[in-house]
């Protein structure tokens, strides 16, 4: 790396001895955008999408029970797992497969998944990770209409020079549309409570703030939080209405003396906004030194247990004991019966960070799937804590995947991110989506793409696709970064069955925010892509034509949440945007 660096450098020295006092200002605006790695893609595409990789026979076995293959035993990537879990109240540590077992049994369906609150309750709206919209519009003109705006803030980085400002990646807003006994015992405004249909937003951001927001006009429905840590990712509520909030911090803070103040996990009563619990701080278990949570958590609520998977590489877990009583108005938690997980691998090097997760986990029956920063993709049994499958994805899982129920068995979607070490000499390298047999975890079919990767502004997918439904059932939509050119995108369709291409549009922008969708009473289905440069797209989903779009002149990296036909983004200028379909 340092020899490349000073190539570079040597690159810059001659280009201003050839180009003269014009040549530095060109070379100082190289420099800025990512040296001469930076020049060199600017001018070379990459192939952009490459031929499908289809298996029909790893399909086999997708409505079966869940075991793994000898090709997806964890063993086969030297995975050693440990888990800390308490035991009559005294902490134990094990190495290897431990002898736990979780007192009540867990197991995800239904209502579990979708949630019995009316909106967006989590990351993508469920704990599939496949409702990217709340509700059905009415569309006539097909148009976008920026119809209020609310200002945020910004937050000193953990450098202590530069600043976190507005909304980043995931950093998908909450909707909900509270029941009215909720309404009446929670702070807020008295115009907001006597409201009928009054519908939050709920927005965790990179100022340090929760800000709740009226969906309908964009003024403040009750104080803000300050909680004084970035918010990054996505939070989540109570799947069935409690008003409790849980959400993590995406980076350390520099504090009053100077001390770094560690990312941790978060969980809020939302009747006055109190602090309840925190927890994940420099935890000794993780083998990551940074502790960030970029993940949307979940709750099994028959059981009253929370899963957050963490970048530190530790997945934790806990009993909240949750007491309710909306009549008092009173809410409170008492923690126990931790249970967290980690693992190694035998290719994990801290330096290589291919130690943790990102992404939102999705969980079906008593398993839960999710993928790490070093590429694998594993499939976990909460009742025992214990590994079931892992899959070699060879790069940065940062697409959270999508557990589907199809005709002829269940299976995950999922997708990677380029890094550093994935690309060639050129800052160039592929990435792919994926078709998993969620019983086994075998690869059904794999769709690579080629992009770039400069200066750390990753290419790749870290988008979250969308699974069609109704009139799109069928197809599944994802936003590729960086490809086929350095500054551009595509969008692609892609059968569910085959991962042949349905459809291609190719962005001028590239998008890290991951694509929503609307659908209409008369069975319309679009699409709302929002891409780096601020460029909001409403498209049609059957056909990826593009209908209209608005510019918001500021980048964009957050997932928008649609609320039947007011769709909620925020930006990186310090701005919440609800837009209007007309």
């Amino acid at each position: 790396m340092k020899k490349r660096r000073k190539l570079i450098l040597a690159g810059c020295v001659g280009l201003v001895l050839v180009l003269g006092a014009g040549g530095l200002l060109a070379v100082k605006k190289i420099r800025a955008a990512g040296g001469l790695n930076y020049l060199y893609n600017s001018k070379h595409p990459t192939q952009g999408d490459l031929p499908v990789e289809y298996n029909a026979q790893a399909a086999k076995g997708a409505d079966g029970s869940v075991k793994p293959t000898e090709d997806t035993l964890p063993a086969k990537l030297g995975i050693t797992e440990k888990l800390r879990y308490t035991v009559n109240g005294e902490q134990v540590v094990e190495t290897g497969p431990a002898a736990y077992l979780r007192k009540e049994k867990i197991s995800f369906s239904g209502e579990q998944i979708r949630g019995t609150v009316e909106g967006i309750f989590t990351f993508r709206g469920n704990y599939s990770r496949s409702l990217s919209s709340y509700g059905t519009a009415e569309v006539k003109s097909e148009k976008l209409n920026e119809s209020w705006s609310f200002r945020t803030g910004r937050l000193l980085k953990s450098n202590g020079k530069d600043y976190w400002s507005g909304n980043g990646w995931t950093g998908q807003p909450l909707v909900i549309r509270w029941p009215e006994e909720t309404k009446q015992v929670m702070n807020l405004y008295p115009d907001k409570k006597e409201k009928k249909d009054f519908t939050e937003v709920i927005y965790s951001g990179m100022d340090g703030y929760v800000h709740f927001l009226d969906l309908s006009d964009g003024t403040e429905s009750r104080p803000a939080i300050h909680v004084g840590m970035v918010f990054k990712g996505t939070a989540s509520l109570y799947p069935t209405g409690i008003p409790l909030l849980v959400l993590g911090s995406g980076d350390s803070q520099p504090g009053m003396y100077g001390e770094n103040v560690s990312p941790r996990a978060y969980i809020y009563s939302l009747i006055d906004g109190t602090k309840l619990y925190e927890f994940g701080m420099n935890d000794e278990l993780a083998p990551r030194t940074f502790h960030a949570f970029d993940s949307s958590p979940v709750i099994d609520a028959k059981t009253d247990t929370l899963f957050y998977p963490a970048e530190n590489g530790v997945l934790y877990s806990m009993k909240l004991n949750t007491n309710y009583d909306p009549a008092a108005g009173t809410l409170t938690i008492a923690p126990e019966e931790f249970a967290d997980y980690t693992y190694s691998a035998e290719r994990a090097t801290e330096e290589a960070y291919t130690w943790g997760m990102e992404n939102s986990a999705t969980v079906h029956d008593n398993y839960l799937y999710v993928g790490d920063n070093g590429g694998v993709f594993y499939c976990l049994d909460v009742n025992t804590m214990h590994m079931v499958w892992a899959q070699d994805l060879c790069s940065d899982v940062n697409s959270s995947p999508i557990y589907s129920e199809e005709e002829d068995g269940n299976f995950i979607y999922t997708a990677t991110t380029l890094t550093e070490a994935t690309t060639d000499g050129h800052s160039i390298g592929n990435v792919a989506i994926y078709k998993l047999n969620a019983a086994n975890g075998r690869i059904v079919w794999k769709k690579t793409f080629e992009c770039h990767n400069v200066d750390g502004v990753e290419g790749g997918i870290l988008a979250t696709g969308v699974l069609g439904r109704e009139c799109i059932e069928g197809q599944i939509i994802y936003s590729v970064s960086r490809s086929p050119k350095l500054s551009s995108g595509i969008l692609i369709s892609l059968d569910t069955k085959t991962g042949e291409t349905v459809w291609k549009q190719e962005l001028s922008r590239y998008a890290w925010s991951s694509t929503a969708t609307m659908y209409t009473k008369d069975g319309r289905a679009y699409l709302i892509q929002c891409c780096a440069n601020g460029t909001v797209l409403l498209m049609n989903a059957a056909n990826g034509m593009i209908l209209d779009r608005l510019e918001l002149a500021a980048t964009l990296e957050a997932t928008p949440a649609v609320f039947e036909n007011t769709v909620v983004i925020g930006t990186r200028d310090r701005r919440i945007v609800g837009i209007t379909v007309e």
